[in-house]
């Protein structure tokens, strides 16, 4: 149990050790503070919640005391390609999926800077480091110049997509990122760590440990590190373990070449489906790929028989009004040869899929 540092000293430790490391390997200012959760469901909900500390403090309002009821309007602005877990934390805080103020997005799932409305010290501003589908990361630098300079709060959710910042030839995705307020992470993703691993990172200590504090009389908080202060649980496992674990394995060098690793199998299996006549919808920038047949139920049904034939998974979704089939590489231990094996499946289930449909 993690809850206090005098319950676990060794576990209080790592997270230091590891909240460090983060900052260090995402490239984000020393004043970044670490929550590790269950996963960036969680870890949007924490940021979110310290913007909304943060707003309503700035407006003199006490939110944990008086509530909604009353208060001055918090302002949320997110792109229409937002995760749905996005929605669900608004809804969770309070803010109203309704009072959502849409921004338009391009072909990639980015938003378009142009659309963005004006921003003020009332504003949260919710960006993208991985779009789910596209993998496409919003335009972060002048982004986060605009709402640094109206003091609006701006959260990435970077589920997947934030471990971008830690590969040397693919950071350039994510520049400008330092410039945020609250980022949400998975470990359990990009990283491979075990589940459940999240990660919520703010730059406002006071408000996110505000957001979320608890008090007891028989709560013992002392001078050094008390985890719960930095998630809504008190009673947890000790996830920082297999994240340091994790990144002492790694190290920097090691965390690159993961990442990129990762982008090279996209590209290629990008490449070879390509070679065979399937349809690729998105511009492969990260570890995500959209693939598409000549209908949307043969890309349905190939999708199916992809997933029936045990030699690897992926997912469907629909894409700009089309089905498409939702190639994420995720796992460490894929190679060259695994890739191409998976081709070779997709080319047989898309066959299978046009004599299946022929046939009915």
């Amino acid at each position: 149990n993690t809850a206090l540092y005098v319950i676990s000293p060794i576990a209080s430790k790592l997270e230091e050790v590891s909240e460090s490391w983060l900052r260090e390997l995402l490239g984000l200012p020393e004043k970044v503070v670490a929550g590790f959760v269950s996963g960036s469901s969680l870890a949007i909900f924490c940021g979110l919640a310290a913007a909304r500390y943060r707003i309503f403090q700035n407006n003199n309002w006490d939110i944990n005391k008086r509530g909604f009821c009353g208060a001055p309007k918090v302002r949320v602005v997110a792109g229409r390609q937002v995760h749905g877990t996005v929605v669900k934390a608004i809804a969770l805080l309070g803010f109203g999926i309704d009072n959502i103020e849409w921004v338009e997005t391009d072909t990639q799932g980015r938003i378009i800077p142009s659309e963005i409305p004006e921003l003020d010290e009332s504003t949260i501003l919710i960006l993208q480091a991985g779009n789910v589908s596209s993998g496409a990361f919003d335009s972060f630098h002048g982004l986060c110049e605009k709402a640094n300079k109206a003091n609006a709060w701006v959260h990435i959710d970077g589920a997947f997509g934030l471990w971008a910042a830690a590969s040397s030839r693919l950071k350039h995705l994510t520049k400008g990122i330092e410039k945020a307020n609250s980022f949400s992470v998975d470990g359990h993703k990009t990283l491979n760590t075990p589940y459940d691993s999240g990660i919520v990172l703010c730059n406002d200590k006071e408000a996110l440990t505000h957001a979320l504090h608890a008090s007891g009389s028989y709560i013992a908080y002392s001078e050094n590190r008390d985890g719960m202060l930095y998630t809504p649980e008190m009673s947890r496992r000790a996830r920082a373990i297999e994240l340091w674990a994790a990144l002492k394995y790694l190290g920097k060098e090691g965390a690159d070449e993961l990442v990129f690793g990762f982008h090279q199998r996209a590209v290629q299996i990008g490449r070879e489906l390509k070679a065979e006549n399937f349809h690729i919808l998105n511009d492969v920038v990260f570890n995500q790929v959209l693939v598409s047949c000549d209908s949307d139920k043969i890309t349905a049904q190939t999708m199916r028989n992809i997933q029936e034939s045990g030699e690897c998974w992926v997912g469907g979704a629909s894409w700009n009004g089309k089905a498409v089939i939702r190639i994420s590489i995720c796992s460490w231990a894929t190679t060259e040869d695994d890739i191409t094996r998976s081709v070779s499946t997709f080319v047989t289930a898309r066959n299978k899929a046009v004599h299946e449909l022929c046939n009915t």
